[in-house]
């Protein structure tokens, strides 16, 4: 979730196996089962009956359980509001793109930083506890951005992107950045990364597709599960 999102994800630990592994061989890569399930969110994340979210996303990591998979990632960052009950349903590891990502901004020694992501991850606080447990400040968007933000989520994951929604972006951040003083961006939203880059704002870009396909890559390469 979202679909292009996963594709990113899988280029993204293909292309590690590729430049790390110096993968060439169909034979060389690791088995990858992809789940792509269009769960039934509403309109990104509002007006959806969250039992039914929650027995969905259930369902489908035990299918993936039942498939053999050693452990399971998902490239959306609204859904681990549900990852207590996902874990839950499983007895394999389910990575989380939260915790991985506040791990990463721990290990760059970043102490303040910007979420853009959906307004269901804002208020449903996904960021806020692991980012506290690391002693990181999380700054989020005014109401009036947050809005032009979701807007353009919703743009990119139906396939428009365009440089009046980078520009957009990059003028949200430059905002914070002077008024706030942040380190570095989260792209909280897996379709952020897919927008823009960290060449296109002045901060570094927390990439949180690119930091789930590192993780999931150590996993393949015999991280302790």
């Amino acid at each position: 979730m979202g679909p292009e999102a996963t594709a990113s994800l899988y280029l993204n630990i293909i292309n590690r196996c590729q430049r790390n592994l110096h993968a060439k061989y169909n034979s060389d890569f690791p088995p990858v089962i992809i789940n792509s399930f269009p769960v039934p969110d509403g309109r990104m994340w509002k007006g959806f009956e969250e039992n039914e979210v929650k027995r969905s996303l259930a369902r489908n990591v035990r299918l993936l359980e039942q498939s053999g998979v050693d452990f399971i990632a998902i490239p959306c960052n609204s859904a681990h509001h549900f990852l207590p009950a996902m874990r839950k349903a499983v007895h394999i590891p389910i990575l989380s793109i939260v915790e991985e990502t506040a791990e990463e901004i721990r290990r760059r020694k970043i102490n303040k930083v910007l979420l853009l992501a959906t307004k269901f991850t804002m208020n449903r606080q996904i960021y806020d506890k692991s980012l506290a447990d690391h002693a990181i400040i999380l700054v989020k968007p005014r109401s009036i951005d947050q809005h032009v933000i979701n807007n353009i989520t919703i743009r990119v994951e139906s396939g428009h992107r365009n440089e009046a929604d980078k520009t957009k972006i990059i003028k949200i951040v430059d905002e914070m950045k002077r008024k706030t003083r942040i380190q570095a961006v989260i792209g909280g939203c897996t379709e952020i990364p897919l927008l823009i880059k960290s060449r296109d704002i002045s901060l570094p870009l927390i990439d949180t597709i690119d930091i789930l396909a590192k993780s999931c890559y150590e996993m393949i390469c015999g991280r302790p599960l």
